[in-house]
Protein backbone atom coordinates (compact mmCIF):
# COMPACT_ATOMS: atom_id res chain seq x y z
CA UNK A 1 0.00 0.00 0.00
CA UNK A 2 1.35 3.03 -1.04
CA UNK A 3 0.62 5.91 2.49
CA UNK A 4 1.76 8.83 0.35
CA UNK A 5 -1.27 8.06 -2.34
CA UNK A 6 -3.67 7.57 0.26
CA UNK A 7 -2.94 10.38 2.44
CA UNK A 8 -3.48 12.28 -0.90
CA UNK A 9 -6.70 10.76 -2.14
CA UNK A 10 -8.13 11.23 1.66
CA UNK A 11 -7.23 14.89 1.87
CA UNK A 12 -8.63 15.85 -1.69
CA UNK A 13 -12.36 15.17 -0.65
CA UNK A 14 -13.96 17.03 2.23
CA UNK A 15 -15.08 14.28 5.33
CA UNK A 16 -16.92 15.04 8.14
CA UNK A 17 -15.06 14.58 11.62
CA UNK A 18 -15.78 11.22 12.41
CA UNK A 19 -15.37 9.83 8.57
CA UNK A 20 -11.78 12.36 8.79
CA UNK A 21 -10.90 10.59 12.54
CA UNK A 22 -11.23 7.07 11.16
CA UNK A 23 -9.25 7.79 7.44
CA UNK A 24 -6.57 9.39 9.76
CA UNK A 25 -6.64 6.21 12.65
CA UNK A 26 -6.34 3.39 9.69
CA UNK A 27 -3.66 5.36 7.51
CA UNK A 28 -1.58 5.97 11.12
CA UNK A 29 -2.34 1.94 11.93
CA UNK A 30 -1.68 0.77 8.10
CA UNK A 31 1.89 2.70 7.95
CA UNK A 32 3.09 1.77 11.79
CA UNK A 33 2.35 -2.00 10.25
CA UNK A 34 4.32 -1.27 7.13
CA UNK A 35 7.48 0.58 9.54
CA UNK A 36 7.09 -2.23 11.89
CA UNK A 37 7.59 -5.03 9.31
CA UNK A 38 10.68 -3.32 7.58
CA UNK A 39 12.01 -2.92 10.64
CA UNK A 40 11.75 -6.89 11.18
CA UNK A 41 12.68 -8.03 8.31
CA UNK A 42 15.76 -5.67 8.23
CA UNK A 43 16.42 -7.44 12.01
CA UNK A 44 16.07 -10.56 11.52
CA UNK A 45 18.66 -9.91 8.37
CA UNK A 46 21.06 -8.45 10.39
CA UNK A 47 20.89 -11.27 13.22
CA UNK A 48 20.98 -14.02 10.53
CA UNK A 49 24.01 -12.75 9.60
CA UNK A 50 25.79 -11.92 12.94
CA UNK A 51 24.71 -15.26 14.54
CA UNK A 52 22.35 -13.74 17.03
CA UNK A 53 18.56 -15.67 18.13
CA UNK A 54 16.77 -12.03 18.69
CA UNK A 55 13.14 -12.91 17.46
CA UNK A 56 10.39 -10.22 18.20
CA UNK A 57 8.63 -12.47 20.82
CA UNK A 58 11.26 -12.07 22.81
CA UNK A 59 12.06 -9.09 25.12
CA UNK A 60 15.59 -8.03 23.40
CA UNK A 61 16.03 -3.88 22.76
CA UNK A 62 15.44 -3.76 19.33
CA UNK A 63 12.31 -6.31 19.04
CA UNK A 64 10.97 -4.30 21.96
CA UNK A 65 11.01 -1.01 20.40
CA UNK A 66 9.62 -2.58 17.01
CA UNK A 67 6.82 -3.63 18.69
CA UNK A 68 6.50 -0.87 20.62
CA UNK A 69 5.76 0.36 16.74
CA UNK A 70 2.97 -2.49 16.28
CA UNK A 71 2.32 -3.84 19.53
CA UNK A 72 -0.33 -5.90 17.63
CA UNK A 73 1.79 -7.50 14.68
CA UNK A 74 2.50 -11.23 15.01
CA UNK A 75 4.72 -13.32 12.87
Amino acid sequence: MNIEAVLVSLLSVSHTPEQAEHAARTVLRDHAHQLAEQQRQAHDRSSYHMGLSCKPEYDCGVAKMINLIDPGATR
